[in-house]
């Protein structure tokens, strides 16, 4: 195991092993709806920072919440007791079977996975992938972090498109939204339905693109603006959240899909409005995590209430063998990949090439700078940050991949461009 070096206060522990990724997680496959709901109340840093304590057993974490999972994925020379430590701040019992732990390029492979949409609801859907890229901005900015697990997410973000392409995926039409529509048409027998859009984010739009010219549609928003303006662009019309009761009132079709934190739908409301209705029935597609609709709902006459986890079988698509078996085998690859990513930063090779980058930086600088001798301390400040930035920047990407290749690899390519540069090789 390697004996322990001095800790750190940043977020965790440096030991002498490399970092290895750990992954806590569940599922809609291994978790209920309504246990996730409670869990996605727990997942949050500041509870993982609780359970870590002043010397947590990773370097980073990254947490990733969508409607189809929970994870969180972490740097850490110590994984069993980091899994251990994420399953304490969750309140997640050992016993339980809806978690699972896997650490390594299995954890690699899982994240690749979910970048693609192969591990979604409607498989293939292109939307997770920009999840995946945003998780780790999400972070707070009181928490101390490192860049391992925001570079490795990006990486797995865009190697998503090819997995997708090889399993025979376009991304096209493939949505939560979508399996929505599917269900509408296989089970609404109601010719030009009236369709009620309960908020106007891209999953409501997504439905509501489709739905235009064939169906009679109503906005409801909590910011009124923005349900005009979205209505307007629908050809349907807008109401405030104020007016829910009279959009219940008139729909055929309820599709929600608000950011709310609880139901905007009650039992007593619906109730309420169902008096009103002269039974009529209605049917509510709940695409909200957590979601929009009270489950208490479902026992009401007249009503059908979908939710989320429901709508799997209008998601799910079989995909061809063979190009399933090519997906999987880039997946391998890459989470190999991804893995050595994790590796210290601190290969002499990169650390040459680096600084070789940082003196042509420097030597160019104070060559402009000697031909702009008017210009004050602060603007000779800003063409010196400038000139640091665009050199970050343009090696960020290059050094990143570097570091995941093999040492004989990356130290020929990092020669010959130091060669390159007119930097000595080593």
């Amino acid at each position: 195991m390697g004996s322990e070096r001095k800790r750190v206060s940043q977020g965790g522990d440096a030991t002498a092993r490399a970092p290895e990724l750990v992954l806590v997680g569940v599922n809609h496959r291994t978790c209920p709806l309504d246990r996730r709901e409670v869990l996605l109340r727990r997942a949050t840093y500041p509870r993982l920072r609780a359970a870590g304590g002043p010397s947590p057993p990773w370097t980073d974490l990254v947490l990733l919440a969508t409607c189809n999972r929970i994870e969180v994925y972490g740097a850490t020379a110590r994984p069993s007791e980091a899994a251990q430590t994420i399953r304490k701040a969750l309140e997640i019992p050992d016993a339980s079977s809806a978690v699972y732990v896997l650490t390594g390029a299995d954890a690699a492979a899982h994240l690749l996975r979910v970048a693609a949409g192969l591990d979604s609801l409607a498989q293939g859907e292109a939307q997770v992938a920009a999840q995946v890229r945003r998780a780790p901005v999400l972070r707070p900015k009181t928490w101390r972090r490192s860049a391992l697990l925001a570079d490795l997410l990006e990486a797995a973000a865009r190697e998503a498109p090819r997995i997708r392409t090889l399993a025979g995926l376009n991304g096209k039409d493939i949505s939560a939204s979508h399996a929505a529509l599917r269900f509408m048409d296989a089970s609404v027998p109601v010719t030009r339905p009236t369709i009620a859009l309960l908020g106007t984010g891209k999953m409501a739009r997504i439905a509501a693109g489709s739905l235009r010219g064939r169906a009679r549609i109503l906005v409801a928003n909590r910011d009124a603006h923005r349900a005009r303006e979205v209505a307007q662009g629908l050809g349907g019309q807008a109401y405030g959240l104020d007016e829910l009761d009279a959009v219940l009132g008139d729909a055929d079709v309820v599709l929600a899909a608000t950011a709310t934190r609880k139901p905007i739908v009650s039992r007593s409301r619906l109730q309420r409005v169902l008096r009103r209705r002269t039974e009529r029935p209605i049917w509510f597609i709940d695409l909200g995590f957590p979601r929009n609709i009270d489950a208490a709902c479902r026992d009401l006459p007249g009503v059908t209430l979908v939710d989320i986890d429901a709508l799997a079988p209008w998601g799910a698509q079989p995909l061809p063998p063979g190009a399933l078996a090519k997906a999987e085998s880039r997946i391998h690859t890459e989470a190999e990949r991804l893995v050595r990513m994790l590796h210290p930063a601190s290969a002499a090779d990169i650390v040459a090439l680096r600084k070789t980058a940082e003196e042509i930086r420097r030597r160019e600088v104070d060559e402009a700078l000697a031909r702009l001798p008017a210009l004050s301390e602060s603007d000779r400040a800003v063409v010196d940050k400038l000139a640091t930035r665009l050199v970050n920047r343009f090696l960020h990407g290059p050094t990143e991949r570097l570091r995941s290749f093999p040492e004989s690899t990356r130290v020929e390519i990092v020669q010959e461009l130091l060669r390159g540069m007119g930097g000595t090789p080593r």
